[in-house]
């Protein structure tokens, strides 16, 4: 803004009239010339851009901006050039393709209202770009370079300069970084090619594009990696001083057989009284890991590992998450041990939290562990020493299952996949992941541990971060209850919803065959759990007070958590320790809660990947499956393993009607109802799109739906 800008603008901020015009501005600066009138509204166009002036066109005068005229929202747009502004409570503004004014997917803008309408409102200045790299398609052509974005929300080719393309050839996959972008929507941004991936079918690519297209990467900027390689690889002996020395306990961790980042151990006795004695003890990532440093700064930009099919993006890097940190069989780590003594209830009744060191037993498996609990003799010979162990945590693990069902913890149905690969790298297959009770078991022991720590910090008024869940929205509710009604499942209604009203739900609709459709309708009612710095409690697992402890190694929030235990338990929270801890907490909580959602787009889209590319491997066989989800346009139908497609209405039948409140296409012959089982035949995979094609199986009675 220059000098005359600037003067104009004080002059209309002093003005007493909200309303003015621009006869009246060149009455007070009196204007005569040309020359100066130009000036003033080249001014005035120059505030107007920069929102600090309305245009009124319907009295045609400008007026000050007032609180409320504008708002700043992350645009994320749609295919079809509309998008949706998403705000910070849940809700989200559409805006019309004519109103988004160049702004591009992931774009910060400011935005304002559109007069007479609800939820409608146009873009008025982009704030800073969301997405400055990209991965698609490189297209040479006689003309020019363009590269074809992988993300169809990125509404435009990117042109890629003569010598920025690194040698690319037609059809592969590229990386590409923006280095210039168009003043208005009619022309397409500039870039540069960063990295060549590949073609799409190499082993890999897939996954790599995924990864980039969120901008995940395995590399540590150099800082980072120089800061790790100072850092012991072995526990020293000044690493121990005043830690609780329990090498010598029956400790182990239990994890998949894939796992490297090993950040939990168990233990667990019986007491005289009756009484367990359980320990959880959690890697001390925050010894090696300190406020503010290079590693840690890197560590709060990632928020999060994130677990795509066969690659890790870490959080940390691998000297530590693989390494020093890594709670490994019979090495000595040093750790955070939680230690609860629970009656035969469930109960809590003393805990202790205090730093440790320990040196596992065993590096267990939930395949090994669940052996044993299913009395595999030659698994119960192999590790005999804590077979006992094993046993009791058994006992507990299931004490705490029906504490929390009473409590009214809601226990949705979810199912995890792992993909087959065959030699060259290609999936072949897709298989739905083990839940057996030794899964249940440490999960059970890292919510109680979360529990314990969360309610003593909340006690004694510590800053910290919290894991919260709200109350699902009443809108999503009705509909819920109205599906419900109409299946007759009755449950009881309460003024305020309580858990066990759902989890009632949930436990009637397993007596019939609607709980796919009740499970799933459920979660969509649900809201997202995030982080916190101020408790408000945790709907889903009906728990009063809840925090994430048990995974530093890959969650920021629970190296957070760490810190604010060990500054307490050292006795060094002072005043101005304590007001640092509650900016690294709320800054925390806030950051952690994108980055989760990050890595969760990231993990689904990399998910989705890999079955189409399955799926192009059974296109033309039938399989059966289940309607899981149902639109205007069509059908979803899942396979047995979880792969996804879609059936377009013009297959099921013409004039079918669309019933949103029982998520349901009918007419007065036949109906198809989310939950419904369906025999399907796979037509086509769309590996670009990221879409799976269905058909209805012929010469098979899906008559299932006829009404």
């Amino acid at each position: 803004m220059n000098n005359f800008t600037e003067k104009l603008y004080q002059i209309i901020e002093n003005m007493d009239a909200e309303f003015f015009t621009v006869r009246q501005l060149y009455g007070i600066l009196q204007t005569h010339s040309t020359a100066e009138r130009r000036a003033v509204t080249t001014a005035l166009e120059e505030l107007e851009r920069d929102c600090l002036v309305i245009f009124d066109s319907r009295n045609r005068r400008y007026r000050k901006v007032m609180e409320g005229d504008f708002g700043t929202a992350e645009f994320c747009a749609n295919a079809r050039g509309f998008g949706f502004l998403l705000m910070e409570d849940g809700s989200d503004l559409f805006v019309p393709a004519s109103k988004t004014h160049g702004a591009f997917h992931r774009d910060r803008v400011m935005y304002r209202r559109i007069k007479g309408t609800a939820d409608e409102a146009e873009i008025v200045k982009i704030l800073s770009r969301g997405m400055t790299h990209l991965v698609g398609t490189f297209n040479r052509s006689q003309r020019a370079c363009f590269v074809l974005p992988d993300d169809e929300r990125f509404i435009s080719d990117v042109f890629i300069p003569p010598k920025k393309e690194l040698g690319a050839h037609n059809g592969q996959k590229v990386a590409v970084r923006i280095t210039c972008w168009p003043e208005d929507n009619r022309n397409c941004p500039e870039g540069e090619v960063e990295e060549v991936l590949g073609y799409p079918d190499d082993k890999n690519v897939d996954i790599k594009c995924v990864a980039l297209s969120f901008g995940l990467s395995e590399q540590f900027p150099p800082q980072v990696q120089k800061a790790v390689e100072t850092l012991p690889q072995n526990v020293r002996a000044q690493d121990i001083v005043g830690r609780r020395d329990l090498r010598s306990e029956r400790i182990f961790t239990i994890d998949g057989e894939d796992a490297k980042d090993l950040d939990d151990a168990v233990s667990v006795s019986m007491q005289q009284d009756g009484t367990f004695k359980l320990g959880v003890h959690i890697a001390d990532v925050s010894h090696y890991v300190q406020a503010l440093s290079p590693v840690d700064e890197e560590a709060f930009k990632r928020g999060t590992s994130v677990y795509l099919p066969g690659e890790v993006i870490p959080m940390l890097p691998k000297q530590l998450s693989n390494g020093i940190c890594s709670l490994y069989e019979g090495e000595d780590r040093l750790t955070l041990t939680c230690e609860m003594t629970v009656d035969g209830s469930g109960k809590v009744v003393d805990s202790d939290i205090f730093p440790s060191v320990i040196n596992s037993r065993h590096r267990m498996t939930y395949t090994a562990v669940q052996a044993i609990l299913d009395g595999e003799q030659s698994v119960c010979r192999a590790y005999a020493d804590i077979v006992q162990d094993l046993r009791t945590m058994e006992r507990l693990a299931k004490i705490l299952q029906a504490k929390r069902a009473k409590r009214g913890n809601i226990e949705f149905e979810s199912r995890e996949v792992v993909f087959v690969q065959d030699e060259n790298g290609q999936v072949a297959d897709v298989k739905l992941c083990d839940d057996s009770f030794s899964h249940k078991l440490i999960e059970e022991f890292m919510i109680l541990a979360n529990e314990t720590v969360a309610e003593y910090a909340f006690n004694c008024s510590y800053p910290f971060v919290y894991r919260v869940h709200a109350k699902p929205d009443e809108n999503k509710l009705g509909v819920l209850f109205a599906l419900l009604d109409g299946l007759g499942i009755n449950v009881r209604r309460t003024r305020e919803i309580h858990n066990s009203v759902l989890q009632e739900a949930l436990v009637k609709a397993e007596q019939t065959p609607y709980f796919n459709l009740v499970n799933e309708v459920m979660l969509r009612t649900m809201q997202k759990a995030k982080y916190s710095d101020v408790n408000s409690g945790h709907f889903g697992l009906a728990s009063r007070c809840y925090c994430h402890f048990t995974s530093p190694i890959r969650r920021y929030p629970d190296l957070l958590v760490h810190r604010v235990l060990k500054t307490a338990i050292y006795g060094k929270m002072t005043d101005e320790v304590e007001a640092m801890l509650e900016r690294a907490c709320s800054d925390g909580a806030k950051q952690s809660s994108v980055r989760e959602k990050i890595a969760d787009e990231a993990e689904r889209k990399a998910q989705d990947v890999k079955k189409c590319a399955y799926a192009e491997r059974i296109v033309g066989q039938s399989f059966e499956a289940v309607v899981s989800g149902v639109t205007e346009r069509g059908i979803y139908a899942e396979l047995a393993n979880t792969v996804e497609g879609f059936i377009d209405a013009e297959k099921l039948g013409f004039r079918l009607k669309y019933d949103p409140e029982r998520f349901c296409l009918y007419d007065e012959n036949v109906r198809y109802r989310l939950g419904d089982r369906v025999t399907v035949t796979v037509v086509s995979v769309n590996r670009q799109a990221c879409k799976i094609d269905f058909d209805l199986a012929q010469n098979v009675d899906n008559g299932a739906k006829r009404v």
